[in-house]
């Protein structure tokens, strides 16, 4: 029987309602109360590591995380991280990449109801967690909904739904099924030989609109990195050229992705992805907004 460890981090998963709407109260412990059913299959240690709606999360907290994970690894077959759903693929993606010499499950989930409401998503959620991180595919993933998503790939794409996530420019890397089976669908990528020990977290995302003012730019002048979110295969609109060089200029570093959820940017196809490439912006190709910029807060990009 496999012995995990749950690292509780507060989040929807863990809230009851409060004359302030509902905040983070259920402990590891009492959320286990609610999936007696996981004694079937595997032991499970718990860790309450934060407490806390994951808006409020840092790159502190999810390093934290992390190492939570590296002291324990070899104590466990796996670990289950629960955690709010609003930020859980920046938590997931950043994860991806600090745990990825890691030959051991790390399984993200939460739920978009609390423990204990009525309908609510998070026992099932909990036990396929469980579920996958038995299992003992390595790796950091999410689970949600019956899907189980790479880590790089997570994306929330409904504030309200139960079914509110799906795998962003990738297929999910298979299902838990009704019965608790585990299905994998992508075949298993060996763990990293290496992983980041340190990341930086300034780094800036800039959503380009259509008529964004060439002077917003001043203001980032010397803010280490800067990732700008362009239009489609990505590019730069001529009227920004000369603010965006002045910015790099000035010591910043420019990377460019996408705002499309799949595909990635192309510098080679069109001529204002050639000019971008021609300043000096840095692609970072088919990444999520997520995946993209834990890569660069990795130093990876």
């Amino acid at each position: 029987m496999k012995h995990l460890l749950l690292l509780a981090t507060g989040g929807t998963i863990a809230c009851r309602e409060t004359a302030h709407g509902l905040s983070p109260a259920l402990d590891g412990t009492a959320l286990l109360d609610f999936v007696p059913e996981l004694r079937d299959f595997c032991t499970v240690d718990v860790r309450d590591l934060l407490q806390l709606d994951s808006t409020d999360l840092t790159a502190a907290d999810r390093m934290a995380m992390a190492r939570a994970v590296r002291d324990a690894r070899d104590a466990y077959d796996g670990f289950v991280i629960t955690h709010g759903t609003d930020t859980l693929s920046y938590t997931a993606a950043l994860l991806f990449y600090l745990l990825a010499d890691m030959p051991l499950p790390v399984v993200l989930t939460g739920s978009m109801l609390p423990m204990g409401a009525q309908g609510s998503d998070a026992p099932r959620n909990l036990r396929d967690a469980c579920r996958v991180a038995a299992d003992g595919r390595a790796g950091v993933s999410a689970v949600m909904h019956g899907k189980i998503l790479a880590g790089d790939h997570v994306c929330k794409f409904d504030a309200h739904a139960v079914d509110a996530f799906v795998s962003a420019g990738a297929p999910p890397l298979g299902s838990v099924g009704a019965d608790g089976r585990v299905r994998w669908d992508v075949p298993a990528a060996p763990p990293a030989v290496t992983a980041p020990q340190a990341v930086d977290p300034h780094v800036l995302l800039v959503k380009l609109t259509p008529d964004l003012d060439p002077s917003f730019f001043a203001a980032l002048h010397g803010y280490p990195k800067v990732v700008l979110e362009a239009f489609g295969a990505g590019g730069l609109p001529a009227r920004l050229e000369q603010a965006v060089r002045a910015l790099l200029e000035s010591g910043t570093r420019v990377y460019l992705t996408s705002q499309c959820p799949a595909g990635g940017v192309d510098l080679r196809r069109y001529a204002v992805g050639r000019r971008a490439a021609a300043l000096g912006l840095v692609p970072l190709d088919s990444r999520t907004t997520e995946a993209a910029l834990a890569a660069v807060m990795c130093g990876l990009a």
